[in-house]
């Protein structure tokens, strides 16, 4: 008998710290008035090749200037809970079937225990399933989404719902991918306000362009997400053509109605709008920004599923947080000369709330 119980303390304490090393310290006990904060970083060189295999003591934190302990170190062997967030609005009506085939590409490329949520959003925000790592039941959500035939498009409204309520409960390392292009007709929150809570959250979220025939045509976007008129698609003015004498009855314009020229740029204004949000929302949260179509999705996946397979998770212990409503601002270095650090900039205790 005694050999048995001696037996079950082994097995049990080898558990426990295989889990602990696993972990890297994420699932302590919560100090008491304290909150941990968390940090999801990327860490790569001046030409973007990341840099692996770095260790705890390479990482410093600094809130509002002053250095922190970092309580929590987790490497990219962590799963991931992925929320795919893609817009089904009208304007989505032609790229939807392909847009659909890429993101069932997209689970396909996810580790066994990673967790992805599917979402949609138009005139209302869609969630499909919960967090699962079940490849049919998210095959089965992929193949429920169609556009809607309702009048538009809460984008800035499903990224505030998805992060304060998805993922509420939810620990460890968060990431939403969007596909859209960028524009909202519908939400109550603001550009600023999103990305407020954004920049306050620990999820990182990737936005990818998806350019669909009813944007502006003349724009060309660039991967950093500048904004040009291409000179080789430039309207050019045609020579009137002589009209044939005829008689008509003269009847008043309506001056309320715009012009074709005044069309034009009313819709080339709210394509570079949606690319100029998509490309904050990417920024704000350390994630990255992609220009999208048919022929490069697969390669835009395959970027980003290797780059969370090169993600570090920092976390320290506020002191005196409390329930205090001010932002304060988050820094994270490591002690290499060539080192970009990608990481969220700002911790709120009482999180800023979406209308």
């Amino acid at each position: 008998m005694k050999f048995i119980f001696a037996l079950f303390l082994l097995i049990f304490s080898s558990s426990a710290v295989a889990l602990h090393a696993q972990t890297s310290g994420f699932n302590k006990i919560q100090k008491s008035n304290k909150t941990l904060v968390s940090i999801p970083v990327v860490v790569s060189d001046q030409e973007g090749r990341y840099i692996p295999n770095l260790k705890k003591d390479d990482f410093t934190v600094y809130q509002d200037g002053v250095k922190q302990d970092i309580d929590s170190f987790s490497t990219y062997n962590e799963p991931i809970k992925v929320a795919l967030l893609l817009d089904t609005s009208g304007s989505t009506k032609d790229s939807l079937i392909k847009i659909k085939r890429t993101a069932n590409d997209f689970i396909k490329l996810l580790n066994p225990n990673d967790q992805c949520l599917l979402a949609t959003f138009d005139s209302k925000v869609n969630v499909l399933n919960s967090f699962t790592a079940d490849q049919k039941v998210l095959e089965k959500s992929l193949d429920t989404i169609q556009n809607s035939t309702q009048v538009g498009s809460v984008m800035r409204r499903a990224l505030a719902e998805i992060v304060q309520k998805s993922f509420k409960d939810v620990e460890g390392r968060k990431v939403i991918i969007l596909i859209s292009d960028g524009k909202d007709f519908g939400s109550f929150i603001t550009p600023h306000s999103l990305l407020d809570l954004l920049e306050e959250s620990d999820t990182m979220i990737y936005t990818i362009f998806y350019k669909t025939e009813q944007d502006y045509s003349n724009l060309a976007v660039s991967s950093d997400g500048k904004v040009t008129e291409r000179e080789d698609t430039k309207k050019r003015k045609k020579k009137p053509k002589k009209k044939k004498k005829t008689y008509s009855i003269a009847i008043p314009e309506l001056e309320d109605l715009p012009s074709e020229e005044e069309i034009e740029q009313r819709e080339k204004n709210a394509t570079v709008e949606g690319i100029d949000i998509l490309k904050k929302i990417a920024d704000t949260t350390a994630g990255r920004f992609y220009v999208g179509d048919v022929s490069n999705m697969n390669r835009i996946f395959k970027e980003i599923t290797s780059e969370l397979g090169q993600q570090y998770r920092l976390g320290y212990y506020t002191k005196d947080a409390g329930n205090e409503i001010t932002a304060h601002d988050i820094k994270v270095t490591v002690d290499r000369p060539d080192a970009v650090v990608r990481s969220r900039g700002k911790f709120r205790a009482k999180q800023l709330q979406s209308q």
